[in-house]
């Protein structure tokens, strides 16, 4: 474990007080299976490819800031460095569970911000294969307006997406009126939001020098609930490598913590921590009804791994597994779902990831709260290929019968059956208990 309970409780408790906000640097995307390119990584490639033109002086070649910094002075920044020495092709990749966690936070709106100094689209990248228009916003005005879909990513050293040419590698770079004015509106949104917040930094300190610098002064006159720094490396490193930074997040609170360790497993920790709060609040829902059928109630514990823990989360919010989960707490309209899954364990059903085993059939719940248990089912446009449970209930929906004259025969309450690939069988909660015995 990289996060200890007493941090997880705490950024918890953020996440309920709408206090907690993501700093995240490039080091988050060099983890596995992403594996991008690390800053030196980046400036050896470049300087490798550029000394068949004409030899630079050796140090540039381990410091992107200067190499950038001199293919600005010679005004080939844009054509040159940006144009054709950049390896793009390994700044690209697969989102890390670290991606995850941060596009998941932000799209249930449990983290209230988050700001990369990553270029690369991961982040994004991870939200919309769930179907979220999730964009990165550039400065400050962008940030209040994309809130409306999710909470904001502000992506302050530009993205390789939205504009490539305008991102930020080198120090020089600070005196283009351009490049200037969006890091003063960054950094003014930064004062206006981040104030009393609680700050979890994950990756932030990496070779970007100038960066960690331009971050600290707009972070200077904020006091923070709470700081965690996540790093592979020691604090004494941390220290001699962004000292400006490091006085800055140290001196305006007094719950500062340093994690040593990975940026991507922290934040999948912090992610299956809430995960699990928002499942046991789900569970709980049901209390009422399992009193009211007469039998005694005891706590559900949640699955094991974060990935069923999500599918339980959609599940609950009757959301299907190629979309994303929304909210940040479950909605009272959950509460049938929640006790079918009490049922379930009641009469014996053994738990399969985010599912169920009973009497040898493979069983899943689904919150469809007020819905046609027809129109529910044609709501779950899932991939074919998808694995599929036997059952799948329907808490909550209404098997409401099709008229006779639609179909030519008399219409009487049916069990809705999967249509080509999908061979579940879709009941109500109801039917589930006749059929189950639950």
């Amino acid at each position: 474990m990289v996060l200890h309970d007493s941090i997880l409780t705490r950024l918890l408790g953020a996440i309920d007080a709408n206090r907690l906000v993501l700093l995240c640097g490039a080091g988050l995307s060099i983890a596995s299976p992403s594996n991008l390119m690390s800053a030196v990584a980046v400036s050896r490639a470049c300087y490798d490819k550029y000394q068949h033109i004409r030899a630079l002086p050796a140090p540039l070649r381990d410091n992107v800031d200067q190499l950038a910094g001199h293919f600005h002075g010679t005004h080939e920044f844009e054509s040159v460095f940006i144009g054709s020495l950049v390896p793009w092709r390994e700044l690209t990749g697969e989102p890390n569970e670290g991606h995850a966690a941060v596009s998941d936070l932000l799209i249930s709106r449990a983290a209230d911000a988050a700001l990369s100094a990553n270029f690369d689209f991961l982040i994004e990248q991870w939200g919309t294969s769930k179907k979220v228009d999730l964009r990165g916003a550039l400065n400050g005005q962008e940030a209040i307006n994309f809130r409306s879909e999710t909470n904001p990513l502000l992506k302050f050293h530009g993205c390789m997406v939205r504009g490539r040419e305008r991102t930020l590698w080198t120090q020089a770079q600070l005196g283009d009126p351009d490049v200037a004015a969006t890091i003063h509106a960054c950094a003014d949104w930064m004062r206006l939001t981040l104030p009393g917040k609680d700050l979890l930094v994950v990756g932030f300190w990496t070779d970007w020098g100038y960066l960690n610098n331009v971050i600290a002064k707009a972070l200077s006159t904020m006091a923070f609930g709470s700081v965690t720094v996540v790093d592979i490396a020691t604090t004494a490193e941390l220290q001699a490598k962004a000292p400006t930074l490091w006085t800055t997040l140290t001196s305006g609170t007094a719950n500062f913590r340093h994690c040593q360790g990975s940026g991507a497993e922290a934040l999948s920790e912090l992610r299956t921590a809430f995960s699990r709060v928002w499942l046991k609040r789900f569970y709980a829902l049901a209390q009422p009804l399992v009193v009211a059928d007469g039998k005694a109630y005891s706590f559900l514990s949640p699955p094991a791994s974060c990935d069923d823990m999500y599918n339980c989360r959609r599940d609950g919010e009757g959301v299907p597994y190629n979309r994303s989960a929304r909210t940040k707490e479950p909605a009272p309209a959950a509460a049938q779902a929640a006790f079918a899954h009490h049922l379930l364990v009641q009469a014996g059903a053994t738990r399969e990831g985010a599912w169920y085993r009973k009497d040898g059939k493979r069983v899943r719940v689904i919150q469809g709260a007020g819905e046609g248990l027809n129109s529910v089912r044609k709501r779950y446009d899932e991939p074919p290929a998808m694995d599929q449970p036997d059952i799948v209930v329907c808490a909550g929906a209404l098997d409401i019968p099709v008229p006779a004259s639609i179909v030519g025969v008399t219409a009487v309450s049916s069990i809705v059956r999967g249509s080509g690939a999908n061979t579940s069988r879709w009941v109500t909660l109801e039917q589930a208990r006749g059929e189950l015995g639950i």
